[in-house]
């Protein structure tokens, strides 16, 4: 079965080594549509594919189809979702991982398309003819625009639609909501592909510190086996929130007040340092960027140990190129750039600890 996985703008290099490295399969193509990325991927069993971190939805793709521009393609989408062997793998796939499929199942039609000059058609017109297709397929099954527990996607790539149905449900790329929201917050999926970036160790002493509601922590936990959980913010609501994110679970763990600029820790005794800065806008303010940025880079210089792995995101990359440039005891490793977060382009930064 061909499978499609969406990944956050920005995130594919990551993705890509998360999907070979857990499940050794690589991708048959990558293209990218409306506010995402896509990797296409050949396998006889989608088991594994909801265990991915980096990964925001899973889709089985049902058919695609060329596109001339022409409104003959409204047609040509109806009829290919009107064939009764359509659904077959596309149904096999939803039940190996959701169970049975309901008799008279609701379903709404998603369509993913970019305004083109060359289409005669708009997004809308390609929605209602999958909608039409289906309902001749499967009579018994009902439409429900707004709101739906299966969902037929269309993404147009280039002068192309792939049609899928979702195998994810909104609860995975949330990763089951966090009890306490806070503004700014981390998206779960940039949140695991900094922790990928750390390359996570069975006794790694893992910080944070400046945690927010606590999602670069809890996805470290979620990445395995680790020494010590440490998180902390100057902002006490933060520390509170992150505490109630985290309820009774992933010990051992020290979560506390603490200013990065002057961290209640060891000289080098801390493996990764990873945290989301701020970037001036939602949080803090731009004139103060520069001394903080100085700050917590010489604290991380001082608490990490020799060998140990920081990872920085930010969207003030020039601020964070001239605090590595005069600190001394750090080597740039990795950039991973034009990660999309909160409508704005963040760079994420992997150094090592010399």
């Amino acid at each position: 079965m061909k499978l499609l996985l969406t990944v956050f703008p920005g995130l594919l290099p990551l993705a890509t080594d998360e999907l070979q490295g857990r499940l050794n399969l690589k991708p048959v193509a990558t293209s990218r549509v409306r506010g995402s990325e896509l990797l296409w991927i050949h396998t006889s069993h989608p088991s594994g594919l909801l265990e991915l971190r980096l990964c925001e939805d899973v889709f089985v793709e049902i058919d695609s189809l060329k596109l001339t521009g022409e409104t003959a393609d409204l047609r040509q989408i109806t009829k290919m979702l009107m064939r009764p062997e359509a659904f077959g793998v596309a149904v096999r796939a939803y039940e190996l991982l959701r169970g049975q499929l309901p008799a008279r199942a609701i379903f709404r039609v998603v369509a993913q398309a970019d305004d083109a000059v060359w289409r005669r058609y708009r997004r809308v017109d390609m929605q209602n003819a999958a909608e039409a297709g289906i309902l001749r397929a499967r009579p018994a099954w009902r439409l429900d625009v707004a709101e739906a527990p299966l969902e037929i996607w269309l993404h147009q790539v280039g002068r192309s639609v792939s049609v899928s149905l979702r195998l994810t449900t909104g609860l995975h790329r949330a990763r089951g909501g966090r009890a306490v929201e806070r503004a700014a917050a981390l998206r779960p999926t940039i949140a695991a592909a900094m922790v990928q970036a750390s390359r996570p160790a069975d006794d790694d002493v893992f910080l944070d510190p400046m945690c927010g509601s606590g999602t670069l922590l809890l996805e470290r936990a979620a990445a395995g086996r680790y020494g010590l959980l440490l998180g902390g913010d100057i902002d006490p609501a933060a520390v509170r929130a992150t505490l109630a994110n985290f309820g009774p679970r992933h010990k051992p763990r020290r979560i506390e007040r603490m200013d990065a600029r002057k961290l209640p820790l060891e000289n080098a005794s801390v493996d990764k340092f990873v945290t989301n800065l701020p970037w001036g806008h939602q949080i803090g303010r731009p004139q103060e960027l520069p001394e903080l940025y100085a700050g917590v880079l010489a604290e991380a210089v001082r608490v990490v140990r020799p060998g140990g792995v920081l990872v920085l995101l930010t969207s003030e990359w020039e601020q964070l190129k001239r605090a590595i440039a005069v600190e001394r005891g750090l080597a740039l490793e990795r950039t991973v750039p034009k990660i999309e977060v909160l409508g704005r382009r963040a760079d994420m930064f992997v150094l090592s600890r010399v």
